[in-house]
């Protein structure tokens, strides 16, 4: 079942019905919620163009919608490839968890960027995924973006799905917007535990001090974190099992930093030094659960730990290595 307030129009177009709204919202940000694939520099300059309609006239840029409005944004020439370049990514790097006639899975490793920035074209996990799928990935998404529905930092590793259809992506997109879908995070982080599980709830915004960073701030973006744990015997850190049931920038690693367990190696939110070397922030995707955009079925992806955080884990007397990625088709929603 499709979710979404988007459906796809010819030429690569989206119409838009929005629903009830609390309080009025600029048409640029609703439109930057509703599609995380674009940025809102990007939807402001479609603004500024004349390619966001309401009904049948075009929007100005300081309209708010309240609820029952239609919209329609025009993104032609927003084709696969349309400002993409390509890397010197092999495709053999590509690790494959999950692939379909609809959706792609695939293993995100260490230090490698979702898709290029518009400041940087190093490796990326869309170049690969694009070239393995000989060019056909959703063009929903920005040139540089094909086929992304969601995205992990840079130092994350684990899950990371792709669209291959227009009509996949946005059943995709829907669910991760309405919370339909469900991830699970495994993390190392500082300190030895008080409790063994909890949630934290924490609305999230841009960090007025350090704007690089996000912050728990008044007036942010909803935000909610469950997570259980573990201590590692002899050791002062702990393996979390955590589930984002909101999908903010930077989320886990902001809620973590607010309870006193910043994950290691995650100096921008507070780890201190660290007794022992990590290259990177020891958090990794380590399954997803979506609805299938075709069939329906409930679907489960799961990548195995990173070797240095599985290392981490049994030097310190924890859980077994997982060798082996899983795909498990769940049953209908």
């Amino acid at each position: 079942m499709n979710n979404s307030p988007l459906k796809s129009l010819d030429a690569g177009d989206l119409q838009c019905h929005v629903p009830p709204l609390e309080t009025a919202m600029r048409i640029d940000l609703f439109l930057a919620r509703n599609f995380p694939n674009r940025s809102r520099r990007t939807i402001q300059s479609a603004i500024s163009a004349g390619s966001v309609f309401i009904g049948d006239r075009r929007a100005e840029s300081d309209f708010s919608v309240r609820g029952g409005e239609v919209l329609r944004i025009a993104w032609q020439g927003q084709k696969c490839g349309g400002n993409f370049k390509e890397t010197k990514q092999r495709e053999g790097d590509l690790r494959i968890l999950y692939e379909d006639d609809h959706v792609i899975g695939v293993y995100k490793r260490a230090g490698e960027v979702v898709h290029p920035a518009e400041n940087f074209y190093g490796p990326s996990t869309v170049s690969a995924v694009l070239r393995h799928c000989g060019g056909k990935l959703s063009t929903c998404g920005e040139g540089h973006r094909p086929g992304v529905v969601h995205r992990l930092d840079r130092d994350t590793t684990g899950v990371l799905l792709f669209a291959k259809t227009n009509s996949a992506h946005e059943s995709l997109a829907g669910q991760f917007f309405s919370r339909a879908v469900r991830k699970g995070y495994e993390a190392l982080a500082c300190g030895t535990l008080r409790k063994l599980s909890g949630i934290v709830r924490g609305a999230i915004g841009r960090d007025k001090r350090r704007r690089t960073r996000m912050a728990i701030v008044q007036g942010g973006r909803d935000a909610e974190t469950a997570w259980s744990a573990k201590s590692i015997p002899g050791k002062a850190f702990s393996h979390f099992m955590i589930n984002p049931r909101s999908g903010r920038m930077h989320q886990i690693r902001v809620h973590m930093a607010s309870i006193g367990h910043p994950v290691l190696g995650d100096w921008t939110y507070g780890c201190p030094p660290l007794p022992f070397h990590v290259e990177r922030t020891m958090l990794h995707a380590k399954y997803i659960v979506f609805s299938h955009p075709q069939s329906g079925l409930s679907i489960r992806v799961e990548a195995p730990l990173a070797d240095d955080m599985a290392d981490l884990l049994n030097n310190g007397g924890g859980g077994d290595k997982m060798n082996n990625s899983t795909v498990e088709i769940v049953g209908r929603r």
